[in-house]
């Protein structure tokens, strides 16, 4: 009986968005602190944008079940471009660089500004710049030979994870202006992944991969999960039942006979630690963000039980523990735990 009511008590969270909308407020408290997005206390640039990236998906994704919050996902939104898109705070804003090299930029950029424009039809405040993103996005991915760009400057690592963001950056392009860019690249981009990065043990791609190697850093849980969750994401009509997915779910997860549990490791082989995980999945740590990543990726593909599993360890974690204090944290250590709010969030909003 207890067990009933429990679960019952949990799939009523899920249904009204309960917890979605307790992360939703925490999102809209916090990024509006000045000090989350100065240069002090050794903050990561890359870190930043990731965390605006995926809160602003989480935002936008909010509307619809709270729409009554609309004003201040409007200007949380408009913080977030603004600060994306703003010269001074992101090099690759600068003459001289090399777009061809910074996919993880390009990605997470176009992605804010795109959920600004799509929430307001703000086209004036930010549509040069997500114009100039999409434009290069879409043209080069489209050209290039490996249907993959780099993801930042000073590596040659193509990593796949990376390049899905850029496919959902496009999808929301497509949105606003009515181009055709995200179709072809994702056919031509996928089956290039299937033929012939996938793991030699798995039917999933490497973390990361160059020109001269196939395979140079390992799948990791984190790294997996981002690429399956933005390729679903991007096109959710062409993944159903993905095979991906399901390899996602046989290697990283742990069973459990509780319907209340569910944890996500790092490593694909039990018991082996992952080569340079966190290279992998930069710029976050690859053992940090498993859980919500996985909670995001069941909601894309309707993964009923193993949603619920991971959902419902958000619901007792509220229930039993006192929330976070944000405000006595240091910026480098608020983005890392914002960043999974932001991530489950995407998830939680996705149902």
């Amino acid at each position: 009986m207890l067990l009933l009511i429990l679960t019952i008590s949990i799939k009523v969270q899920d249904v009204n968005h309960l917890q979605a909308g307790h992360d939703i407020e925490v999102l809209l408290q916090e990024l509006r602190q000045p000090d989350l997005w100065s240069d002090s206390d050794l903050a990561d640039s890359e870190e930043q944008l990731f965390l605006a990236s995926t809160a602003s998906q989480a935002l936008y994704r909010a509307i619809p079940y709270a729409p009554e919050r609309k004003g201040a996902i409007d200007s949380t939104l408009y913080v977030l471009a603004e600060w994306a898109t703003r010269k001074g705070n992101l090099r690759q804003w600068g003459r001289g660089i090399d777009w061809d090299r910074e996919i993880f930029f390009l990605a997470h950029a176009g992605a804010i500004a795109g959920h600004y424009q799509l929430a307001t039809n703000d086209e004036a405040s930010f549509g040069e710049a997500f114009r100039a993103i999409g434009n290069h996005l879409g043209k080069r991915m489209q050209r290039g030979r490996y249907k993959h760009l780099f993801s930042r400057r000073g590596e040659d690592f193509f990593r796949p994870a990376d390049n899905a963001a850029a496919l959902y950056t496009l999808s929301l392009y497509d949105q606003l202006y009515g181009t055709q860019f995200l179709a072809p690249t994702f056919e031509d981009w996928s089956g290039y992944v299937e033929d012939e990065l996938y793991y030699a043990e798995a039917r999933i791609p490497c973390s990361a991969f160059n020109a001269t190697n196939r395979c140079h850093l390992e799948p990791s849980a984190s790294a997996t999960g981002l690429y399956i969750a933005y390729r679903a994401a991007a096109a959710p009509d062409l993944v159903e039942n993905d095979i991906p997915w399901r390899e996602w779910l046989h290697y990283f997860k742990r069973s459990s006979l509780s319907p209340f549990s569910m944890s996500v490791r790092s490593n694909m082989r039990k018991g082996q630690e992952t080569r340079f995980c966190n290279l992998g999945a930069a710029p976050i740590d690859c053992n940090r963000h498993e859980s919500a990543i996985g909670l995001w990726a069941a909601a894309e593909y309707d993964a009923e039980f193993t949603y619920f599993r991971l959902f419902s360890t958000v619901v007792f974690r509220r229930w039993f523990y006192p929330a976070p204090d944000y405000a006595s944290q240091r910026p480098a250590q608020r983005i890392s735990r914002l960043t999974t709010v932001a991530l489950r969030a995407i998830g939680e909003g996705k149902r």
